[in-house]
């Protein structure tokens, strides 16, 4: 009788590199505390920041954001304008640096519904702002202006300037396209939402019949936790986010210390290197581990699954699942910011401890806005298809590739499949830019997009859904701004 070897009983023998090296988790760590925070505690003060809560300069991220609040009460003033007066007393409460102080003026003229008072807004400009801005601003709410008049607030405040009245306080020239387009635009929003909430109804019976199914003992998932290589999964990912905070790195220091070193930095080819680094060396990293190239693509995840269609289909359907964690997690951050608002509100002593008479003041909290709307804020066409480009091609493209392909597979070798999508969606999240507050949301979202990898093990699904989100979102943007 030939004996059979010990090995050849247990099947093929472990590919290489099952565990991850020891250098791994801490390149991750301090690279998620690099990009994260690290750019924000140690970078350079900006302008805004230096000349104070009352600068005559604002984000333009923000001011985007000021004008889709604005587009949203414009339509409800048509509707209703004792709940377009509420809406704008709250908008004038959050002020916004001088630009944003005008620009709600420009709004309050151009309503006039209850409790708007733009010649008050106006008063509240400080003196540090430009003294043609004043003076336009307050000739628009008092007296109204001519066409060369406006587009000289224009340069100050964009399409703020178009709500300036004419001469005599009548309404400005375009007075009735602005109404209709603000009212096409709150349309598309309640419609998206509504859409959106059939969407969380139908992904969470999906998901309740998932959880039924499992544990009926039906298969509910393709993804195979046992397939190999687990631990260069988690190298790779550590190279891509360690070149990235290194690119982050760069940029601080060019800021800092200027010069040539900055002339450098910026050149638009840096960038680029960096980013063609964090992408290239991880998938280079396999080969020269010694691991077979079609198993590592394997277990990432890049494969056709069931066939292209279907998984593109599965991603389409599944963001509906996506839509349930979603809604989780900005109930959550909604949450948070009611709390962090509310401890903002509490009176404070003059040693700047709670329970004193005055008041704090400052803007509402709650997550940053995102820098791409201000892109689109300020960029014509051209540039709002590279955002389009950018949010639903590149950003899904590699960040499924390198979160829900490469650090999801490692977790999943290690944990069960809550806890690994909640690990991978909290670093998902510390590495985007909306700030601490916006974690609960950005979290949950990158959990959603997990269960898809769960589901199909293909990231083919998960890409498609962050796709289908980032258009959406950009969309909506794009129309509003």
């Amino acid at each position: 009788m030939i004996e059979i070897p010990p090995s050849s009983r247990l099947g093929p023998p472990a590919l290489p590199n099952e565990k991850a090296g020891l250098w791994a988790w801490p390149l991750v760590v301090l690279s998620v505390f690099f990009i994260g925070w690290s750019v924000n505690l140690f970078s350079p003060d900006s302008p805004v920041a230096e000349s104070g809560e009352n600068s005559s300069e604002v984000d333009p991220a923000d001011l985007a954001m000021l004008k889709i609040q604005s587009q949203v009460i414009i339509a409800a003033g048509t509707l209703s304008p004792a709940e377009a007066g509420q809406t704008l007393e709250e908008l004038r409460e959050m002020g916004g640096g001088d630009r944003g102080i005008a620009s709600i003026a420009m709004l309050e003229s151009f309503l006039k519904v209850p409790g708007s008072n733009p010649e008050k807004t106006a008063e509240n400009i400080s003196s540090e702002a430009s003294e043609e801005m004043r003076e336009l601003v307050l000739k628009a709410v008092t007296e109204g202006v001519e066409d060369g008049e406006r587009e000289a607030l224009k340069a100050y405040l964009g399409w703020f300037a178009e709500l300036a009245r004419a001469p005599g306080l009548d309404p400005p020239p375009k007075s009735t396209e602005i109404r209709t387009r603000a009212l096409v635009f709150l349309l598309v929003v309640a419609s998206v939402f509504l859409v959106a909430l059939g969407a969380i109804i139908f992904g969470g019976v999906a998901i309740i019949t998932m959880i039924v199914r499992q544990r009926e003992g039906k298969k509910v998932s393709y993804f195979d936790k046992s397939v190999s290589p687990r631990g260069v999964m988690l190298e790779c990912f550590a190279i891509y986010l360690g070149i990235m905070a290194l690119g982050e790195v760069a940029g601080v220091a060019a800021l800092r210390f200027g010069g040539d070193f900055q002339m450098l930095v910026s050149s638009p080819s840096v960038p680029m290197i960096f980013f063609g680094a964090s992408v290239v060396i991880p998938f280079l990293w396999p080969i020269f581990r010694g691991i077979p190239y079609r198993a590592f693509l394997r277990s990432l995840g890049v494969h056709r699954g069931k066939g292209m269609i279907k998984e593109i289909g599965a991603g389409i359907i599944g963001y509906a699942g996506v839509a349930v964690f979603a809604s989780i997690g900005i109930s959550l951050t909604l949450l948070l910011t009611l709390v962090v608002g509310w401890f903002d509100s509490l009176p404070v002593s003059p040693e700047g401890l709670p329970g004193g008479s005055e008041a704090k003041g400052g803007p509402s909290p709650g997550p940053t806005t995102h820098p791409i709307v201000g892109w689109i804020y300020q960029g014509g066409v051209v540039e709002r298809m590279l955002c389009l480009l950018l949010a639903s091609g590149f950003a899904p493209l590699f960040e499924e590739l390198f979160f829900r392909g490469a650090l999801h597979r490692y977790l999943r070798g290690r944990f069960k499949f809550l806890v690994s999508a909640v690990l991978t969606g909290l670093i998902f999240a510390a590495l985007h830019p909306q700030g601490w507050m916006a974690i609960p949301a950005l979290t949950a979202m990158g959990a959603g997009f997990s269960m898809l990898r769960e589901w199909r093990d293909s990231l083919i699904a998960p890409m498609v859904a962050h796709a289908v989100n980032n258009g959406i979102l950009v969309g909506i943007l794009c129309l509003g701004l």
